[in-house]
């Protein structure tokens, strides 16, 4: 008989695995976060096996608490870590027989690392999104808190980076509770749609034990057991789909970020960012950056590349389990780093940008703003909008020709070009009367507005 091997599958083998195979084909330094799930499936195996007689309950008993031994060492810093045994897995089960003995050896019987490594990372996966789900509320709430003291404040909306309309500041962040409620409710959807255990799909048949997939489901807090083992090894579906819904929180945070930059530059001035959230310049002592921002916006990037090249893993692979799966945890680990971090820093600097309104204030006046109010004023008159367009737009022409603001124009002037308008028609060109005008649901008039606060002051109390 052969000495034994280093590997767990040395059985088969004439030698050693070649060290720089070892080297190509280790997992250890990404997957040793995945030790306590590792434990907790470990344990619930066992019990498992226990009661459908596999193992003796002594046995079970031992194990389980040679495992609390293991887990004490890894919380303390102590475990002997050993590159060589290539993964998590493998050194917390040749841990657990040199604590215990050759029961040791028993914690995998009816078990494969492919449905070890599958439930490992569904439990990984399941916590994360409902870590997420959390922190977007926590987000959500700064955002309404804010917006509920900028209701009746207004700066320059645009379209296509031009001026537009003017906009209560509440509506506009409230529009980003509104995206970041969408991200949460994939997450919810996420969390119900794989709440399936694989352990027990063993490699990829199941097993001849009377196994009972049901139970370890159960213990593990799962919703169901897997139905089929072909599929469930080679799932990663749960991954790549929260990859792609941290791909979506991540363009939210993005076009918040480009908003900030760009209402916080030099040229435009409209906010400030608080400096703690910002950094100086090595070499110009002027300067004050909104580097936050700006990452925010670069590590979108990367989160996006990261999907796209699970997916890209994916769509190769022929169906059940292949060791390119390994790979999953080289997107998987960074996009969970970046997105928890992102949405950690997002009340930050909800809560702490200030509005420049002594910038904001005059622009309200500038570019035309209240044209469509102006449109709308002639329709209420009785006027085809299409008619009401075209005059409107040629009052704005003749202003931008004698370089005035429509606001400018004598009632009598206006009235000479237009002559549906009335005396009330300089009303109509006050930017502070987007804010009573716009009554209907949805829109930055201010009962809108408040009824937008309403539901979300109501909705996100009863998620606390």
């Amino acid at each position: 008989m052969k000495e034994s091997h280093t590997n767990p599958w040395g059985g088969r083998f004439q030698s050693e695995t070649d060290p720089l195979v070892r080297r190509y084909t280790g997992s250890l330094h990404l997957d040793r976060r995945l030790a306590v799930y590792d434990i907790r499936g470990s344990r619930a195996h066992v019990r498992m096996l226990a009661e459908q007689g596999i193992l003796q309950s002594e046995e079970a008993e031992c194990i389980e608490k040679g495992l609390d031994q293991v887990e004490a060492e890894i919380s303390a810093g102590t475990f002997p870590y050993r590159d060589e045994l290539e993964d998590i897995h493998m050194n917390i089960e040749r841990r657990l027989q040199e604590i215990v003995g050759p029961v040791g050896g028993k914690v995998h019987t009816g078990r494969s690392r492919n449905d070890q490594v599958a439930l490992d990372l569904k439990l990984f996966c399941l916590e994360v999104a409902s870590d997420w789900r959390a922190k977007i509320r926590v987000a959500q709430r700064s955002f309404v808190d804010r917006a509920d003291g900028l209701q009746a404040e207004l700066y320059p909306g645009w379209t296509h980076m031009q001026a537009a309309q003017p906009v209560s500041w509440a509506h506009y962040l409230l529009s980003f509770v509104e995206m970041f409620d969408r991200d949460e409710r994939r997450l919810a959807s996420y969390l119900d749609l794989h709440d399936v255990s694989p352990l027990g799909a063993g490699a990829l048949a199941g097993s001849t034990l009377p196994l009972a997939p049901e139970k370890t489901a159960r213990s593990l807090g799962f919703k169901q057991p897997f139905r089929n083992s072909y599929d469930v090894v080679g799932d990663r579906d749960f991954i790549l789909e929260l990859l792609q819904i941290a791909s979506q929180i991540m363009i939210h945070a993005s076009r918040l970020a480009e908003d900030f930059v760009y209402m916080s530059s030099t040229a435009v001035g409209w906010i400030e960012l608080p400096d703690a959230l910002c950094t100086g310049s090595s070499m110009m002592p002027q300067k004050k950056n909104p580097d936050v921002m700006e990452l925010a916006r670069g590590k979108t990037a990367s989160v996006l590349g990261h999907a796209a090249g699970l997916a890209a893993l994916l769509k190769g692979l022929p169906s059940s389990y292949n060791r390119d799966l390994q790979q999953d945890k080289e997107h998987l680990f960074p996009v969970v780093a970046v997105t928890t971090d992102t949405l950690d820093v997002l009340p930050l600097v909800v809560g702490g940008f200030q509005i420049h309104r002594e910038r904001v204030e005059p622009l309200l006046r500038e570019g035309f703003l209240m044209a469509t109010d102006l449109a709308e004023y002639l329709v209420r008159r009785g006027m085809p909008f299409r008619q009401a367009h075209e005059k409107v737009g040629q009052l704005v022409a003749i202003c931008v020709s004698e370089g005035r603001r429509l606001d400018e124009l004598p009632v009598e002037r206006i009235k000479s070009l237009i002559p549906e308008c009335g005396e009330d028609v300089t009303a109509v060109l006050v930017p502070a009367g987007v804010l009573e005008h716009r009554r209907h649901a949805g829109s930055t008039g201010l009962e809108s507005i408040k009824g937008q606060l309403d539901y979300w002051k109501s909705r996100l109390h009863g998620q606390e």
